[in-house]
């Protein structure tokens, strides 16, 4: 009988727990060939583009941080579609709840303006979440409790919030010892306490936010006292402190990145992520377990919310610090690719996110060395995802493991067949 080698063994392990990783990789590579065949057919050469491309992504400190800047709102946002999913909540209004979140971490932002920062910046991340899981309340309680498609009503939701949103940063925000803009005379009501207009501005836009809103940055990190005293006479800290990108780069990312850390264990090593996985997967299967599938899909919705309102919240305390009219453009709605390509997966989100912010902040590069129209980008966006989703109907990873499984099976029943054969003899 033949015994399976050891790297063999290693190598069949390594395909089916990597499979999950190799089907977004190669959705990607196809997607740039696919492209590069289009940018040729343009009469450009897709090498100089794709170069180019990178070069706006990543060829300096200040790529890096635009890259970043356009990452965050796309991880947070797919991580609310990736959870909602896998929870069997197919969360479609991540747009509204970003913008809810965004009008609420300003609107906490502008009225608390005399708090220290160590209370006032958390209130107002705290405040983004909120408004993200009260956006989503209805469409929770409809789904969970009535059964109602919740793609219908979180995508309805979305156009009121936008439109919410158009409304209130055109009212003027009430403000004491403001002159109104054109010399009018105040008369607050109610509505203008809701309102996010700067009143002295003749354009729709908020007040500029306060710095303690304002997320640290990275220079603000590296110039403090204990970072000074660990690493104060090293010759790479006085190098690190001449790059000025540094105070482009808050730490809205690294808070996306721990938010991912956290929705993988809470999702994969918690009895909240199990209930959750499992009424996604089969409901009727996790009814039959005990698991209560109305507050277990309630709870899905609202967790997805809060990580759609925290998209919101991180853009304006991050990178905008104020809002104005299409502040943020389709981030929400991006979010479903972003969750899609990362293979409905917390860290895949991570990749993903990445792989969107990356080609956002090269696209005006590539267009303007290699006059490859923005457009393209879009193109390579499209094809990843079709591409992405087309590789997992192979389900190349469940093959492999259920012909291991089945390997191993009629090991074991040739090795029990043995056995019995040598204890008659």
């Amino acid at each position: 009988m033949k015994t399976p080698s050891k790297l063999g063994s290693v190598w069949r392990d390594y395909l089916e727990r990597s499979f999950s990783l190799t089907v977004p990789a190669a959705a990607i590579l196809a997607a740039f060939a696919v492209s590069g065949l289009i940018i040729l057919a343009w009469g450009s050469d897709p090498i100089a583009a794709f170069g180019a491309l990178s070069s706006g992504a990543f060829g300096s400190p200040n790529a890096i941080a635009t890259t970043l800047q356009r990452m965050t709102p796309l991880l947070f946002t797919g991580l609310a579609v990736a959870y909602g999913y896998r929870g069997g909540f197919f969360n479609i209004g991540a747009e509204g709840q970003l913008y809810m979140g965004a009008m609420a971490a300003v609107w906490v932002g502008i009225n608390l303006p005399d708090l220290p920062q160590a209370i006032l910046l958390p209130l107002c991340i705290l405040a983004s979440a909120l408004a993200g899981m009260l956006w989503v309340l209805l469409p929770a309680y409809l789904k969970s409790r009535r059964g109602i498609n919740e793609v219908l009503t979180t995508l309805l939701l979305n156009y009121i919030a936008i439109q919410w949103f158009e409304y209130i940063i055109r009212v003027d925000h009430f403000q004491k010892d403001v002159v109104i803009y054109g010399g009018a005379e105040a008369n607050w009501k109610f509505i203008n306490f809701l309102g996010l207009k700067d009143a002295a501005q003749p354009h729709p836009k908020s007040p500029m936010l306060v710095d303690a809103t304002f997320m640290p940055s990275l220079q603000t990190l590296v110039e403090s006292k204990w970072f000074t005293a660990l690493f104060g006479n090293a010759a790479w800290y006085h190098d690190l402190l001449q790059v000025n990108a540094l105070d482009r780069i808050t730490l809205a990312p690294l808070l996306g990145w721990l938010m991912a850390l956290f929705m993988f264990f809470l999702m994969f090593k918690t009895v909240t992520g199990y209930r959750s996985r499992a009424v996604g997967a089969n409901p009727e299967a996790a009814r039959f377990m005990g698991i209560n599938i109305k507050q277990t899909l309630f709870k899905t919705a609202l967790i997805s919310g809060m990580l759609g309102g925290l998209a919101g919240g991180m853009e304006v305390l991050g990178t905008q610090h104020r809002v104005i009219p299409n502040f943020l453009i389709n981030a929400g709605f991006d979010g479903i690719p972003v969750a899609l390509i990362g293979q409905l997966h917390p860290l895949g989100a991570v990749l993903s996110s990445l792989f969107f912010g990356a080609l956002r902040a090269g696209a005006n590069k590539m267009q303007v060395i290699t006059s490859v129209p923005v457009a393209v980008v879009y193109v390579i966006q499209s094809l990843a995802i079709i591409f992405a989703i087309a590789g997992t109907t192979f389900d190349i990873g469940n093959k492999l493991k259920k012909r291991r499984i089945s390997r191993e099976s009629d090991e074991k029943k040739k090795i029990a067949a043995a056995d019995g054969e040598v204890s008659n003899a």
